[in-house]
């Protein structure tokens, strides 16, 4: 999934979590575990992709298209909803997986002395079951990536719809 689609899904847990009873301390525990394990769930889901880890800040429209969209919908829920550590804290956790990947894919020695990207990356890999590693970095996908790109662009706007509406 893009990394916008985890921030966004993220932020939706943060705003349902804040508006509850729970404790500041469950809240924590809550958004950091909840955000992550959506990440997993989610990527499940066979999705397309924009950049790819070998063109990753590499090329410039797929870095924008992926990095840029998902940190302005973040701060516009911190504006929205006043919690600015809850969001920052779930977001960080949701996008951590591709964050581990990233570094996994760029300097592997250095990530495999790590122990717990090894496990995150992993646990990754295993998710992304329609994914094939060819070599270090290249990868084979199962689905053409446009159509998936579109779902998940709808699912995308779908969840943004339901962040702002004010439902929550």
């Amino acid at each position: 999934m893009l990394p916008t689609t985890h921030i966004v899904a993220s932020c939706l847990l943060t705003a349902y979590t804040i508006n509850s009873d729970t404790g500041a301390f469950s809240q924590l525990m809550i958004l950091s575990g909840g955000s992550l394990l959506l990440h997993f769930v989610l990527d499940l889901i066979p999705h397309g992709y924009i950049a790819t880890p070998e063109t990753i800040f590499k090329k410039t429209l797929p870095t924008i298209i992926e990095v840029i969209p998902g940190p302005v919908i973040l701060l516009i829920s911190i504006l929205k909803f006043k919690s600015p550590l809850f969001f920052i804290l779930a977001s960080f956790f949701g996008i951590l997986p591709d964050l581990v990947a990233t570094l996994y894919n760029s300097n592997r020695d250095l990530a495999k002395k790590i122990p717990f990207i090894v496990s995150i990356q992993g646990l990754h890999r295993r998710v992304h079951w329609f994914e094939m590693e060819l070599e270090e970095g290249v990868y084979s996908f199962m689905f053409p990536k446009n159509p998936l790109l579109v779902f998940e662009a709808l699912f995308l706007a779908c969840m943004a719809m339901v962040l702002f509406s004010g439902v929550l």
